[in-house]
């Protein structure tokens, strides 16, 4: 079966923001623009990851609305894991930590730091959510009402969804993926510092939206 097949069977649309970048996204977009229907949604400056997901959530038009990072730690061919967690749940996440997924690459800083920050995000009502995988799905109706009211516009973007699904008692699917680690991350120990004190202030500002 060709890729072109396969992807006609699942995806509805592609959309690919471009956060302000100066390299060949909108010229490299345009290349595939005859395997996949491709849309590019692009931003004047840059603004952080959570405004651009936040940006390709809002434009979304398929029932179920999945993010992933570009870079390709999650692969395409994990889609109808998402697809089949949306059956039963209105958020999905990837989560590299239960049992059954495929972890390739990790670094030694990156998996520390990612058990110290989901350990940390489970005392405000996140255990057992990967909060940090960069493969998540939503309902388009709760999906775009999540993040009509995004504040975080850079990696904190997570946390706050996160927070908001629990809030408002959306059941969150969880799911084995298989994941290799790229590097370059910008996960970095200050920013990780720094977001323990600004995750309490989050979460209280979030609680106070109901």
């Amino acid at each position: 079966m060709t890729f072109r097949r396969k992807a006609a069977e699942v995806i509805h649309e592609v959309l690919v923001v471009d956060d302000g970048s100066r390299d060949r996204t909108a010229a490299r977009t345009a290349m595939f623009q005859d395997l996949l229907p491709l849309r590019l949604i692009r931003s004047p400056k840059n603004r952080g990851k959570g405004a651009a997901v936040r940006a390709g959530v809002l434009e979304a038009t398929a029932d179920a609305v999945v993010f992933m990072d570009a870079d390709g730690a999650t692969s395409p061919w994990e889609l109808p894991k998402m697809l089949a967690a949306l059956t039963g749940a209105p958020v999905a996440v990837g989560n590299r930590w239960m049992p059954g997924s495929q972890v390739e690459g990790r670094e030694t800083f990156r998996a520390f730091s990612g058990w110290v920050y989901r350990t940390y995000v489970g005392y405000f009502g996140l255990r057992g959510i990967d909060t940090m995988c960069g493969f998540k799905g939503f309902h388009r109706a709760v999906g775009q009402e999540l993040f009509a009211s995004l504040r975080e516009e850079r990696w904190l973007f997570d946390t706050e969804i996160m927070l908001r699904a629990v809030q408002r008692r959306y059941r969150v699917e969880s799911f084995p993926i298989r994941w290799t680690s790229k590097h370059g991350s910008k996960l970095r120990l200050p920013v990780l510092l720094r977001a323990f004190f600004e995750i309490p202030f989050l979460a209280a500002r979030v609680a106070g939206e109901s």
